[in-house]
């Protein structure tokens, strides 16, 4: 098997993770009650980073090439969807996934104004993360943790401006002189409005890609049972690739 397909809605349904219920205030989607499963975990992303409770089909990929090929679409065979790829360190643990989300600029004008938005930021999820697993840890291995701010470019410098830049390998925790702990992201944003990519097929627009760090990594991280230095990502050979959108965004 390739893919797993999650049709049950987990951590999207607002009832189940928001304090105090259903909520129309978009910050009260960022905030959540417990850590997300791995096989759910880009369901919660889509409720974070989207600031929506709308529902999404996740498709957890387990082979790589199927997962640059698949597109958060809004026309799924069972609706909207979304997609969802786990990388793993030389030992076999799970330490980031990526996530293909589908942006506000995109829900908003097919379901109605508030359905998601104002978007936040892949490490909005991150920071929700390490707010949660924080409070079980009793002695943390660092006295800091730095969410790094720059998630559109990559490690050379250079602007994030499709899928394959998206997926360049980068170090996603890391330990600076100082001893803090950094954990960083990278994202890929196409506002389904911009005019310079109104040709493109409506599946390669409107999209908010994002990698996080895995809540059990990061958990094991703090407690000192795991080293930093977890590499996510994969530089895409692009002429072994067809790919009809202008903007390349696999």
């Amino acid at each position: 098997m390739h893919k797993r397909w999650r049709r049950g809605w987990g951590l999207v349904a607002c009832l189940t993770v928001i304090v105090g219920g259903c909520s129309s205030s978009p910050e009260d989607f960022v905030r959540l009650r417990e850590l997300p499963e791995l096989d759910t975990l880009c369901q919660s992303a889509q409720q974070v980073v989207e600031r929506t409770g709308m529902r999404f089909e996740l498709v957890v990929h387990e082979d790589f090439n199927a997962f640059v090929k698949s597109k958060a679409i809004l026309d799924g065979p069972n609706g909207p969807q979304i997609q969802q790829f786990n990388w793993q360190d030389e030992s076999g643990d799970v330490v980031g996934v990526s996530c293909k989300l589908k942006n506000e600029s995109h829900l908003n004008p097919v379901y109605g104004d508030g359905t998601a938005g104002p978007a936040g930021v892949c490490q909005d999820l991150n920071r929700e993360m390490f707010r949660l697993i924080s409070g079980w840890v009793r002695e943390p291995a660092y006295k800091e943790v730095t969410f790094d701010a720059d998630e559109t470019h990559t490690d050379a410098g250079e602007p994030i401006i499709g899928g394959p830049d998206w997926l360049l390998p980068f170090r996603m925790t890391y330990v600076d002189e100082s001893g803090a702990l950094h954990v960083a992201s990278k994202a890929f944003v196409q506002d389904f409005g911009d005019p310079r990519y109104q040709n493109a097929p409506e599946r390669f627009r409107g999209v908010h890609y994002c990698h996080f760090v895995e809540p059990g990594y990061l958990a094991a991280l703090l407690n000192g049972d795991k080293e930093p230095g977890a590499i996510v990502g994969f530089e895409i050979d692009l002429s072994k690739w067809s790919n009809s959108n202008p903007a390349q965004a696999d």
